[in-house]
């Protein structure tokens, strides 16, 4: 008699072929820590049903529902290491991989108004990956004070820290790692709150990354002829079937 995993198996049948499968991040994990040190690659599954009914109770636990989803889908890599670009790669990858490359969505034309649904297919969106010497902690001068310093770039982990400029503000001696030669937080944290402006902005645009998938698109409005770069949307029904 077959035991009941040998008997879920054959109902299943061909799915057992949607595994988790390799995927090149962005930042091409330069900087990550692998689960499997001696495997650096990051592994990405389709979703399961189940996987979509906790996305639905994922507020209820008080988690970020993208988060959630890639802690259960993503294998090799702890997903609070992410950086930003990375994580919304890995959304987007997660959603060709379980429901096609073609993703509909409805946006309104800022020229009229109108709403119009759209097609995108997600597996032709440009990508743009770091230089091979990408580092992190860089190294930024602040033309104010002329001292050199050190900053590292906000992971997942860090989102909380983004919730509002004043957050942003109160929090920044964290992606602060040095400041002519210092590494004392508590010193750095004073220096920030006496820094010229132009140095803060001159902080606060080294934190900003532009890598990662491009998902901002070209959309000619069907009502208006008008024609705009518009936010692909990235909602609470990205990863509804349509």
């Amino acid at each position: 008699m077959e035991n009941k995993e040998d008997i879920i198996n054959d109902i299943l049948g061909e799915l057992q072929i949607e595994k988790a499968i390799p995927v090149t991040l962005p930042s091409r994990g330069i900087t990550y820590n692998f689960d499997n040190p001696d495997n650096k690659e990051v592994y990405l599954r389709p979703m399961t049903f189940e996987d979509e009914k906790v996305l639905s109770s994922a507020r209820k636990l008080g988690k970020d529902p993208s988060n959630l989803l890639l802690e259960r889908c993503v294998e090799n890599l702890k997903v609070d290491q992410l950086y930003p670009f990375d994580k919304l790669y890995l959304i987007m990858k997660l959603r060709e991989i379980s429901y096609g490359e073609d993703y509909k969505a409805r946006v309104v034309c800022s020229k009229c108004q109108g709403e119009a649904d759209i097609t995108v297919n997600i597996n032709k969106l440009p990508i743009r990956e770091v230089e091979e010497d990408f580092q992190d902690p860089v190294e930024i001068y602040l033309p104010k004070i002329g001292k050199k310093a050190k900053v590292s770039f906000p992971r997942v982990r860090d989102e909380k820290y983004f919730i509002s400029s004043e957050s942003v503000g109160d929090h920044l001696w964290r992606f602060v790692t040095e400041i002519n030669g210092v590494s004392d937080k508590v010193i750095i944290a004073e220096v920030i709150k006496k820094l010229p402006l132009v140095d803060i902005k001159t902080i606060l645009k080294s934190l900003s990354l532009e890598y990662g998938i491009e998902t901002k698109i070209h959309f000619v409005c069907d009502l208006c002829g008008g024609g705009s770069i518009i936010e692909l949307p990235i909602n609470e029904n990205f990863f509804n079937v349509n």
